[in-house]
């Protein structure tokens, strides 16, 4: 029998409304509340597409297994009983409710736009595939369905907000579409163009979160003191308005690795410490719309980094390995970029065989990936292995690196976007 509950509007206040975008959260959870229980089982738990579809129908005849409301609890914030409930309860369950009340109203009218579901498809898609397979999807869907509701006359302001919050957000993600196949032209005049939009907004976080963007382009293109200016002018931004820690953990981190090779080591580790005790605060703050995700994972992954290019080698092999354990498997992309980053570790401390386990592993789970950047990556370890050729693990992995390049300049040629304004 369906009735009304309170699950939907819980997940759509936290932005978890799109089944994919849940399952995700809710895994991390599951390992998250394994650890804490020391319980194994529950982090094998997980919520099937009919079940999830019932739960957002209100289809349901009890409380879900006491596992899965457990992990739904840890995750959510709010008893099982409330979650299953009734939506509308009665006066003296009313004063309880304020809070879930108050989160969901938090999220203003981009909790009821369809542009959030479009967004996570979309950053979705670009994680699992390369932003190759998506950039053109994105383009069309700014151009097609973002760009008319910016000059509507009939909309109110607050749906002006959301209409260019969204237009800021997306036009950032084709920025780093556009670099992942290679097109950092592209790439620069979209970053260009979402921070002068962002310039229409309340909220100064979107243009600081198009800030973030920007730094980390300019480390990828090499251009390292423009990264380390931006990543401060994000921070300079973001002092003014409100308090979003994980957006300040990313610009601190940005900074640290601008830092690092520009040899600043001492500065670099500064940085990287304000990102950590910076993330140990976004827990405590609602989640902000314009900011892209960024979590432990994400920050392990670029400490790694920071700290094999200031030559902390054991320090780096920590953090690699830290940001590996954390990063969710669906996240194929980030896994195979922190795959390399440990594997230039490992060889830096000359443990090849170590190295070269982890060659395999990433061979076999980013051959789905089709990513310029991650190409591009992979052709530098092939070239650092390549100083240990004597070694026969070496020359085989060589041999399956020279065929997977092979194949991805195949699939890479395929996705190429065409010269000039797109």
């Amino acid at each position: 029998m369906r009735r009304s509950i309170l699950f939907p509007k819980v997940v759509e206040a936290r932005r978890m409304r799109v089944y994919e975008t849940f399952t995700v959260q809710f895994e991390r959870a599951a390992k998250e509340v394994a650890r804490l229980d020391g319980d194994a089982t529950l982090a094998s738990v997980y919520v099937s597409r009919s079940t999830w579809d019932r739960w957002m129908v209100g289809d349901i005849k009890g409380l879900p297994r006491r596992p899965t409301c457990r992990i739904l609890e840890h995750l959510l914030g709010e008893t099982a009983e409330r979650l299953f409930g009734p939506a509308h309860p009665d006066a003296h369950q009313r004063a309880e409710t304020g809070a879930a009340a108050s989160a969901e109203r938090s999220l203003g009218n981009l909790g009821l736009s369809p542009h959030v579901a479009a967004m996570e498809s979309f950053r979705l898609a670009d994680r699992q595939l390369g932003g190759g397979h998506v950039y053109r999807s994105v383009v069309h869907y700014l151009n097609t369905v973002v760009a008319p509701g910016l000059f509507s006359t009939t909309d109110q302001r607050e749906n002006g907000e959301v209409a260019f919050g969204a237009a800021v957000v997306l036009t950032e993600m084709a920025a780093w579409m556009a670099h992942d196949v290679g097109r950092d032209d592209l790439a620069s005049g979209h970053f260009d163009r979402a921070l002068r939009l962002a310039q229409s907004l309340v909220d100064v976080t979107a243009g600081a979160n198009v800030l973030a963007g920007m730094s980390h382009l300019a480390l990828q293109t090499e251009q390292v003191t423009a990264a380390a200016d931006l990543a401060r002018s994000g921070l300079t931004r973001l002092a003014v308005g409100p308090r979003v820690p994980a957006l300040s953990a990313r610009l601190h981190a940005m900074e640290a690795r601008a830092l690092a090779q520009l040899n600043e080591g001492r500065d670099a580790q500064r940085a990287l410490d304000s990102a950590r005790n910076a993330l140990a605060l976004a827990r405590s703050v609602p989640t902000s719309h314009w900011v892209a995700p960024f979590d432990e994972a994400a920050l392990a992954s670029e400490a790694a980094s920071a700290l094999l290019d200031l030559g902390a080698l054991d320090a780096a092999a920590q953090e690699a390995e830290r940001a590996l354990a954390l990063r969710d498997a669906s996240r194929v992309r980030s896994m195979a970029f922190g795959q390399v980053t440990l594997a230039r570790v490992l060889l830096a401390q000359e443990q090849v065989d170590a190295a070269c386990q982890v060659g395999v592993e990433l061979l076999t789970a980013g051959q789905s990936v089709t990513s310029l950047r991650l190409s591009s990556q992979l052709d530098s370890l092939q070239a650092e292995f390549d100083r240990y050729r004597q070694v026969p693990e070496v020359r085989d992995l060589l041999s399956r690196m020279a065929a997977a390049a092979q194949h991805r300049r195949l699939l890479l040629g395929s996705l190429a976007l065409p010269e000039g304004p797109q």
